[in-house]
């Protein structure tokens, strides 16, 4: 009877070691009609999607991930699990069965579907999908690990004290570091339900994310609203102005996809690839993604701005 244990025992744990070693391993394209999974898991999927005809940006080193994802969805086939591809074309997934699933995606001129093996319970796999049309395929190399960084945009859905819930995600304020309304930093209690905030912090392997930064996606100033926006196009006319200020020793003036862009010393500047890049290197030509505020002036003041590795 012992040596039946010892046999289950060490046949679970081979299992579990294969598992692990399996995370994340590599996918295939699938047809529209193949099986998958129905039974709800604890393995948590994050991805960041490009293609489609969308505008990158650089989700994490060596992470090129669409922008303006606004209509498209991602859903694992056989399951109730679905979550939308944020602006930033980020999506999470939580509650994922183990093993391999099979994800549907879903949007204007997109209808694919791609399989991820070794999906591990409490872990978190992080993919980068190509998309084009009927097309899916996963690209790069998956990561898995207990915990891993993450961002995403959504409208706060729900504040209880330090516990949020951001586009049905759930989000641990209680050690966040900074909460900013445009240029000007603010209370956690100051943000409102309904207004559309971006999250940056640590993605859990039960799905939840703590997080360090949370920025409100609306601002008022005192001479008038301010929007975020994403974009990317081209860039023209780019101008580096002198100053003695230090703050505000990268400041640039260009043109981005027939938009007025200003940048300044607290503008982060990375290549597409996730490297950092020197904003005196950008030329005109290249082709960049922008985030930040519209002014009332006129012009985008670019919290961040992301372009093609040449």
């Amino acid at each position: 009877m012992r040596r039946k244990e010892c046999l289950f025992l060490f046949l679970a744990g081979l299992a579990l070691a294969l598992a692990a070693a399996g995370c994340g391993g590599p996918a295939a394209v699938t047809a529209p009609g193949e099986a998958s999974v129905s039974v709800r898991g604890a393995a948590v999927l994050q991805g960041a999607v490009v293609g489609a005809g969308f505008s990158g940006s650089s989700a994490s080193a060596g992470v090129h991930a669409l922008a303006g994802g606004g209509g498209f969805s991602v859903s694992v086939v056989g399951t109730a699990l679905s979550a939308e591809v944020d602006e930033d074309g980020r999506f999470v997934l939580a509650g994922v069965p183990a093993g391999t699933v099979n994800l549907r995606f879903e949007g204007p001129g997109v209808n694919a579907q791609v399989s991820v093996s070794g999906l591990v319970d409490g872990q978190v796999t992080s993919i980068t999908v190509q998309l084009s049309g009927s097309g899916a395929q996963v690209s790069g190399s998956p990561t898995c690990s207990p915990t891993a960084e993450t961002f995403f945009s959504g409208t706060l859905d729900q504040v209880a004290g330090a516990q949020l819930v951001v586009s049905r995600r759930t989000v641990d304020a209680s050690h966040v570091l900074k909460v900013w309304r445009g240029e000007r930093r603010i209370q956690l209690s100051d943000l409102q339900v309904g207004e559309k905030v971006k999250v940056w912090g640590t993605l859990r392997g039960d799905g939840v994310v703590v997080a360090e930064e949370i920025a409100a996606l609306t601002s008022s100033s005192g001479s008038g609203q301010e929007t975020w926006v994403t974009f990317k196009g081209k860039v023209a006319g780019v101008v580096a102005l002198a100053t003695a200020d230090v703050r505000r020793a990268c400041l640039l003036k260009m043109t981005v996809a027939g938009r007025a862009v200003q940048t300044d010393g607290s503008t982060v500047f990375k290549w597409s690839d996730g490297s950092d890049l020197d904003p005196y290197a950008i030329v005109a030509g290249d082709q960049a993604y922008v985030e930040g505020w519209s002014k009332p002036q006129g012009y985008v003041l670019a919290t961040k701005m992301v372009v093609d590795k040449r």
